[in-house]
């Protein structure tokens, strides 16, 4: 775990200034002596317009015109630092790391103690993959003396970054001299111990903490951790039996007493202290969620000491202990719905959002969910809520849509979804179903072209949605129309998924208006073959081709067993009465 603080490039509005002449080498001897130009009258005129300018622009976020000002001021002063430094600020932005080094190598050469224009060079230097020189350039913060704790970190990153890690050991240790003892500084300093291979130095840093507050016994159980995590159970013990006999409501070293009796096998004693530290009012939410998601995550995992019991059991205590933590129902519908309890997923999901409607993310699952359930009553409903709550939120109106659809209300359904499509935004994923539902929408209204419009604007977007292209290619070959180009999208399907028996049976049937019989039986007796429940329409369009094909017995056994199945089209009787294949046409 990392402690140290990333600086955050301050936008700073520098202006120069009469210039005046500076011989300046800095004491590792990489700068020459670099000397200001001093500016008649007349450059200094106009270099102070330019770089007023440039602040100006910089100022209403109009940056390219910020830059524009900024290289005029430095083309009549090459040794204005600010200037330099403002214009590789903006390369950064375009990732010009090449021209914004050598513009801050300029800045820093003539403004050697800017701690600013040293802490950016040494970033663009390390980003640029020149470790060596940003360890040499971020070292000048050691010796400046405005340079803040914040900067120091910087330095030592820098060199933690290059593999430094004694060095940086010595740079915290400087931090530490300025400010005390600090729980980060310390962390941070067992981390890079332990990296660099030296656990000695790491425990005695951990003992010197402990020692120097007595009082937080929170140390003692870090300490702990640290000797079970490198298997000295007994010295752990020793800790962890320390702070509950000094302070016995303290509720963070169940969890590490729990785990000293994981690792020395005794899983009962262990379940014990876990759920006792759950239990816990001395242990705050985040810490308990923490502690808890490890288990959950790898709960098929052969070495998990948890049963689903159990685990089922420590999300019924949190959810008493916390019943506002919208992240726990969440987490507990999602474990839910892996144990296939889709129901009761949904019943903690909507209790989640009885006693706070103000999450998406709870209204978003929640949704997903129901919408599974097959229950469109609700789920039109509930997305009608959920619109309530956040009526720029797009997901949902799809949801509404959807639900729409299915209850019967085409006409209301395309309007929601045409409302929704608004809403999108640069969201790809979500306007491609927006497109590819609209597709099915307005084909089931009979408004043919819009249909075809919207599943072309969805395949522009992903030309491999195989139900946007089962769809589009099957409404074709009922039309007769562009069926060289249905057979290709039909194809795709069956290459993307070569066992699904929807899109086998759309692509024989295409194949079937097109004439190629022999093809179309061979595809569509795959289909059959791979049908989890037989179905009416494929067994019917397996007696067409037979019929195609010559066989009539064929065709009217197939025909018949379609009739028994239902689902088919409204002339079946009448082909098996005329023993005959009537095009629908």
């Amino acid at each position: 775990m990392r402690y140290f603080f990333l600086i955050s490039i301050a936008v700073l509005g520098f202006g120069c200034g009469s210039l005046k002449n500076s011989d300046t080498t800095d004491n590792s001897g990489e700068y020459a002596i670099n000397t200001k130009v001093v500016l008649d009258e007349e450059d200094e005129r106009k270099f102070n317009y330019y770089f007023y300018e440039g602040n100006r622009y910089k100022a209403i976020n109009e940056t390219n015109k910020s830059f524009m000002y900024f290289a005029e001021a430095l083309k009549i002063d090459s040794t204005c630092s600010a200037c330099a430094y403002e214009l590789s600020r903006f390369l950064i932005g375009n990732e010009d790391l090449d021209e914004a080094e050598v513009l801050m190598d300029r800045a820093v050469r003539y403004s050697p103690d800017n701690r600013f224009y040293i802490n950016l060079y040494s970033r663009i230097l390390q980003a640029n993959n020149k470790g060596d020189k940003a360890v040499k350039v971020s070292d000048k913060l050691l010796d400046i003396e405005s340079s803040s704790v914040d900067d120091l970190y910087f330095a030592a990153q820098v060199k933690v970054q290059n593999g430094l890690y004694d060095e940086a050991v010595e740079v915290l240790n400087v931090i530490e001299n300025q400010i005390g003892v600090n729980q980060n500084l310390v962390f941070e300093k067992v981390q890079l111990y332990m990296e660099s291979g030296e656990p000695k130095k790491a425990e005695d840093e951990l003992i010197r903490l402990s020692e120097k507050f007595p009082g937080n016994h929170d140390f003692k159980i870090i300490l702990g951790d640290f000797y079970l995590e490198n298997g000295d159970l007994k010295k752990a013990f020793e800790q962890y039996d320390f702070v509950k006999e000094k302070d016995s409501e303290n509720g963070k070293v169940l969890f590490s007493l729990s785990n000293y009796y994981l690792e020395a096998g005794d899983t009962t004693r262990f379940k014990e202290l876990l759920m006792e530290g759950f239990e816990s009012d001395d242990v705050v939410f985040d810490d308990k969620f923490r502690r808890f998601v490890p288990f959950v995550s790898g709960k098929d995992m052969s070495d998990n000491p948890l049963s689903k019991k159990d685990l089922t059991n420590i999300y019924e205590v949190l959810l008493s202990h916390y019943p506002y933590q919208s992240e726990l129902y969440t987490s507990y519908s999602e474990f839910l719905k892996s144990e296939g309890e889709e129901d009761k997923a949904r019943v903690i999901l909507e209790k989640s959002l009885e006693l706070d409607a103000s999450q998406p993310e709870l209204w978003q699952e929640y949704l997903f969910t129901l919408s599974g359930s097959g229950d469109n009553s609700e789920l039109k409903k509930k997305s009608q809520e959920a619109i309530t709550f956040f009526p720029d939120v797009a997901l949902f109106r799809l949801f509404h849509g959807i639900s729409l659809f299915q209850t019967g209300d085409t006409l209301q359904a395309i309007q929601t979804l045409e409302k929704g499509l608004e809403l999108t935004d640069d969201n790809r994923g979500l306007k491609q179903r927006f497109h590819a539902y609209l597709g099915d929408f307005y084909h089931s209204s009979d408004s043919i072209d819009r249909a075809f419009q919207e599943y072309e604007k969805a395949l522009k977007i992903d030309e491999n949605d195989v139900m946007v292209l089962n769809n589009y290619s099957y409404y074709l070959s009922v039309l007769g129309k562009d069926l060289d180009k249905a057979e290709r999208m039909s194809a795709k399907t069956v290459e993307i998924e070569p066992g699904n028996a929807t899109f086998l049976d759309t692509y024989a049937w295409i194949l079937f208006k097109k004439g190629q019989f022999l093809e179309a039986k061979f595809i569509i007796e795959r289909a059959i073959d791979n049908m989890d429940e037989p179905s009416g329409v494929v067994v019917e369009h397996y007696g067409d081709i037979l019929f195609k094909n010559g066989n009539i017995n064929g065709a009217l056994e197939q025909w018949k067993k379609a009739l028994e199945i239902g689902g088919h089209s409204d002339l079946l009787e009448q082909k098996i009465e005329q023993k005959e294949y009537i095009d629908e046409n």
